[in-house]
């Protein structure tokens, strides 16, 4: 009988963490000293999840210290759930909480130093598109020059109005050799995924359930070889995919297309990458010997 120890045991990659929401809400709301209430649950789409963000989350992270803390926790948590490679993002919006970009940077580098020996921690770039534009072109620049962050990613509406401030930074990433990953598919359409992975030369795509919908778009991301780091829980607590049994990750492995099984924000949606692939595994969406090769092959790419 497998059990979610199976899976814990196993090495694996978590490639799409947001590690200031990345934690347990167990092992947040104590050091946060509140609850959130009714919490976790499912939520009406990003907009009630977005309500809670700004109602307790981000007013609780003030400081460098309170940031320091989330990395922490969230990749303590990762660390706990057997995970070996952790490309977890920190968005560059908290250069404000450390004072300016160089604070920012030491931040992130003595992180990556504190957890060396534990695990494979690959800073990310995160980019808000809701963040202000002329900060985000101030300080990605130098971020992404520090040699710190494996890779970048650009998260908010899944639309299209806008994508092209960014276009500068994902060319500026390519050049450096940084991996080029965005935010698109969970709630947008394949026309969308397609439009994305072109417009900014993306290698991995953060969810990309919604290439499901156009089989030529599965064949476009397959012959591309790209990823998709697809986040289950986070998809039918959002109300994205109507539940775990219909997952679209079936369709997409068996279409030959690279995926990783991911957290997303563990603090709301409550399950880990070992219990999220268990609850696959029981669902009948995937086997065993399936979720085994995702990971086997997602781990030996870092390798």
């Amino acid at each position: 009988m497998v059990s979610v120890s199976d899976f814990i045991s196993l090495p694996k990659v978590d490639a799409h963490n947001h590690l200031n929401l990345g934690m347990r809400y167990a092992s947040y709301a104590p050091w946060a000293g509140f609850y959130i209430p009714n919490f976790p649950r499912s939520l009406n789409g990003l907009g009630e999840m977005h309500e809670i963000i700004g109602e307790y989350t981000r007013p609780r992270a003030k400081t460098m210290k309170d940031i320091i803390d989330l990395l922490v926790l969230s990749i303590t948590d990762a660390i706990a759930d057997g995970v070996t490679v952790l490309e977890g993002s920190i968005d560059i919006g908290f250069v404000i909480h450390c004072g300016g970009v160089d604070n920012f940077l030491k931040m992130v580098s003595d992180v990556k130093d504190k957890f060396s020996e534990k695990i494979n921690l690959r800073p990310e770039l995160g980019m808000g598109k809701t963040f202000g534009i002329d900060k985000i072109r101030e300080w990605a620049p130098v971020c992404l020059e520090s040699g710190l962050f494996n890779s970048i990613d650009l998260y908010g509406p899944e639309v299209e109005e806008g994508i092209e401030d960014f276009d500068s930074i994902f060319k500026k990433a390519g050049k450096l050799g940084i991996k080029r990953k965005a935010h698109v598919g969970e709630f947008s359409d394949a026309k969308s995924v397609k439009r994305f992975v072109e417009f900014f030369e993306l290698e991995e795509v953060q969810h990309g359930i919604g290439a499901v919908q156009d089989d030529s778009v599965l064949q476009f991301l397959k012959d591309k070889n790209l990823r998709l780091n697809i986040t289950p829980e986070s998809n039918v607590m959002l109300g994205a995919v109507k539940g775990l049994e219909v997952h679209p990750i079936k369709k997409i492995v068996e279409a030959g297309i690279r995926v990783t099984i991911s957290t997303d924000d563990l603090l709301f949606f409550n399950k880990s990458v070992s219990e999220q692939c268990f609850d696959l595994v029981k669902a009948g969406v995937l086997t065993i010997e399936q979720i085994k090769s995702i990971f086997a092959s997602s781990v030996a790419e870092y390798h």
